[in-house]
């Protein structure tokens, strides 16, 4: 048990901390929360930046504060699906932008819906839709399924159906 007094200045030290000034230093404190790096190296494409998937896993694990490795798991499970999600707002955005015609209408209303009629019946759009909707699924999914498992009580409260049950030692005479 602490003492009032170190109480007392270890709070007093932590409220001149203002975190990294550096550069470095920002960058290994952006990377506080991640345990292990593996989702970014399976996620992350060569031409996307890690440290940004990274920051959104640690915003997403400190949002839902994790109680342990499962719901960890859910919730990287939603950052990933939340990053690709955005990685497919960014080639339909790519699609759209390459479609469009500056002759193609008196105002830029005019000009995107022009763009949309042309690469609409395009199979790869439709691709990108179906992406997106499956991607937006998932991350439902896990979303419900954090819920779902924190209404649950904890394990060491459940007591299962074939569970063996022991009896109390009788004294003996």
């Amino acid at each position: 048990m602490s003492s009032a007094e170190r109480i007392s200045s270890s709070r007093a030290n932590g409220a001149k901390s203002r975190g990294p000034k550096t550069g470095a230093g920002k960058q290994v404190s952006s990377r506080n929360a991640i345990r292990h790096g593996l989702l970014a190296q399976c996620v992350v494409l060569r031409n996307e930046n890690e440290v940004d998937f990274d920051r959104i896993v640690s915003q997403f694990l400190g949002r839902f504060r994790c109680a342990d490795d499962v719901e960890a798991g859910i919730v990287e499970e939603m950052a990933a699906a939340a990053w690709r999600l955005r990685r497919s707002w960014a080639i339909e955005t790519s699609i759209l932008n390459r479609a469009l015609n500056p002759d193609s209408g008196d105002n830029e209303i005019d000009r995107i819906a022009g763009a949309f009629v042309e690469v609409a019946g395009a199979s790869h759009v439709g691709l990108v839709h179906r992406y997106e909707a499956r991607l937006h699924r998932m991350f439902q999914r896990a979303l419900r399924n954090l819920a779902a498992l924190r209404n649950l009580p904890s394990p060491e409260k459940v007591k299962l159906p074939n569970e063996p049950r022991f009896r109390k030692a009788r004294p003996r005479p």
